[in-house]
């Protein structure tokens, strides 16, 4: 949050046990901390919300606050070379994604309210399967989606195999 912010916020989870944030799904904690989102189970979605409200706007004078985040986390396929469709970051105001799909749509949004402005969803989505019915570059890429899963900024994510961990800025 910007210094102009009436408050600070700031929060570090490096392992998720007695974490205060709410669950849905198929998302649990696993006994070593992790966060697990999807199980083994096909076409399944998971949620994790920090429970609290953030505030983005200065209600004041109405200017927005910037934010950055940090996210490190690991897609593991039950299969070698059959991965799920990614995972995303989201700014919401509700923990409620009405009619929220798993596969493509990424627990965000379905078929019939994709792009719809009364979403009021940001996402940031690490996307593994490229789907061309939201324009997707390629199957490896981080975008900026608003309401919907037609990302409006994104880059290509390129690394070699044996690294482990890889930073991409937008």
């Amino acid at each position: 949050m910007s210094s102009t912010a009436l408050e600070d916020t700031s929060f570090i989870y490096n392992r998720f046990r007695g974490a205060k944030i709410s669950l849905d799904g198929e998302a649990q904690i696993i006994p070593n901390g992790l966060l697990m989102l999807t199980n083994q189970s096909k076409r399944q979605l998971g949620h994790a919300f920090y429970p609290y409200p953030l505030r983005f706007k200065n209600l004041p004078d109405g200017n927005v606050f910037t934010f950055s985040t940090t996210l490190v986390f690991e897609i593991l396929p039950k299969f070698q070379n059959f991965y799920g469709h990614g995972i995303a970051f989201v700014i919401t105001p509700s923990r409620a994604l009405p009619g929220a799909r798993p596969t493509q749509y990424l627990g965000i949004s379905n078929e019939s309210n994709n792009g719809n402005l009364s979403n009021h969803v940001v996402a940031v989505e690490q996307d593994t399967i490229k789907n061309s019915e939201f324009s997707d570059i390629n199957d490896n890429h981080v975008g900026i989606d608003i309401n919907g899963l037609t990302s409006v900024s994104f880059a290509q994510v390129s690394y070699a195999i044996s690294i482990k961990v890889i930073t991409v800025r937008i």
